[in-house]
């Protein structure tokens, strides 16, 4: 419509106007490095699921965890009821998935399940209480979080792991320590020390051991940095951005040996030097979320099953711990037995279904050579029966005659009375006297019995 108009007022040369926008269109000029197969073996993925009826605070928990472990899971991941645990081992394999974490809950209380795929060991923590992250973040003056957090895997944490934190004297049946630390260590990927990227560090989880009750508590924070050597209320008013508000203040003094304000219980700030590119920086945590108490209940040498190494409330002798290893031992044989059987009746599956497929190619190569020749299968074996059917009702050509039904009352005549019928003529003569028609009687074939009286001669049937 432009160049039109510009043409009409005489404009001749005109060029199409570019198309403006409120912001520039930039084209990616570097390339994507995709991780090679080795970063890809060695980096720990995990699936955090839910499982059998749980409540709404443990589905949140389980949205939590799984923000937690960002960017090495699957966030929207979706189960359902009939998923078992060998489907989810099924399909680890294919996107080298390492761990799966499990979230059940029972009348009294909530558990923590963590695996190590695909042969374990498993641990099951009971979760004696937890706090969701939406609940830290109103607890907070100013809650902190942004996408950019989410890009990298989170640095962890493990306090008091070591052997220097003995577990205090109540405390009945400790758990193992350092099968705890393994399993939680291989949770997250190992820190690069030559490649490490100090603009990548913005998110930590930490795990603390309790040696006074024996539980291991969780925490997930987002790093900051700041200037390292100043006070609060100094850094507060050096920031270029969300300026202090001084106006309830009669002099700046008050708001730098205030120290800028209180901070919440989930803000906290060290004081500890930390290298940087500009020098010496200072570390600020901000707590995003969850929160959780953990209770090591039980230990598996297998994949939810196998010997339990570890158990909270259950002892057992070693006479009890033998017959279980000797019956996990069988266990196992007789599941490799199976897994072989199922091999082998898959292979003779598979050459009966090629054996099946080459008789009906030959007999469908056997039908087309016929109709070649212009023989016609299906009009041949149709004509057969027709044929023996009309030969059954026609006889060989003349029709034959319909049988006669039996009667009781008219049976067959006997030889000799149809030959004295034929030489008398057809008639029949009878005697006067009564024995004479007694007699007659007795000897037909068509009556009803030999007679009821005298003077009837014989009965109802006929004579001839």
């Amino acid at each position: 419509i432009r160049i039109s108009r510009l043409r009409a007022r005489g404009v001749q040369h005109c060029s199409a106007m570019p198309r403006h926008r409120r912001k520039r269109t930039k084209t990616r000029t570097h390339q994507i490095k995709e991780p090679g197969e080795k970063e890809l073996r060695e980096t720990p993925r995990c699936f955090v699921v839910k499982r059998g009826n749980v409540g709404n605070h443990v589905k949140d928990l389980v949205q939590n965890m799984r923000e937690v472990m960002l960017p090495n899971t699957a966030k929207s991941l979706r189960e359902s009821m009939m998923n078992r645990i060998e489907d989810y081992l099924a399909v680890a394999g294919g996107l080298n998935v390492s761990h799966l974490v499990i979230f059940t809950s029972t009348k009294t209380s909530t558990y923590m399940k963590l695996c190590k795929l695909p042969q374990g060991p498993t641990l099951t923590f009971r979760v004696d209480s937890f706090c969701l992250a939406r609940d830290v973040k109103v607890t907070q003056k100013r809650p902190r979080g942004g996408e950019r957090d989410w890009t990298s895997a989170p640095l962890q944490v493990l306090n008091n792991f070591g052997p220097a934190a003995a577990p205090a004297a109540s405390v009945q049946r400790p758990c193992p320590k350092p099968l705890v630390a393994e399993m939680l260590r291989g949770l997250f990927p190992a820190v690069d020390v030559p490649n490490f990227n100090e603009a990548e560090c913005r998110r930590t989880a930490l795990f603390n051991y309790d040696p006074a009750s024996d539980h291991v508590h969780f925490r997930h924070y987002v790093v900051t940095k700041k200037p390292y050597g100043l006070d609060r209320g100094i850094s507060k008013l050096m920031r270029t951005v969300r300026l202090p508000k001084l106006g309830n203040r009669e002099d700046i003094a008050d708001f730098v040996l205030g120290g800028g304000g209180a901070a919440s219980d989930s803000e906290l700030e060290t004081t500890q030097e930390a290298p940087g590119r500009d020098g010496k920086v200072g570390i600020r945590l901000t707590e995003l979320g969850p929160r959780m108490k953990l209770l090591l209940v039980k230990a598996e040498e297998g994949l939810c099953t196998g010997t339990v190494l570890y158990h909270r409330f259950v002892k057992k002798t070693p006479t009890q711990q033998e017959i279980l290893e000797e019956k996990a031992k069988q266990r196992r044989k007789l599941n490799e037995r199976n897994e072989k059987l199922e091999k082998r009746m898959g292979l003779a599956k598979e050459k009966d279904k090629k054996q099946k497929k080459k008789v009906e190619k030959a007999l469908e190569m056997s039908k087309r050579a016929r109709a070649a020749i212009g023989e016609d299968v299906e009009d041949s074996c149709d004509e057969e029966p027709a044929e023996k059917q009309r030969g059954a009702e026609g006889g060989g050509g003349g029709g034959a005659k319909k049988k006669k039904k039996f009667h009781p009352l008219y049976g067959k005549k006997s030889k000799k009375d149809t030959g004295d019928a034929s030489a008398a003529g057809g008639t029949v003569e009878f005697g006067d006297s009564g024995r004479d028609g007694a007699r007659g009687g007795e000897r037909s074939q068509s009556g009803k019995g030999k007679g009821k009286g005298k003077r009837k001669g014989g009965g109802k049937g006929k004579s001839g």
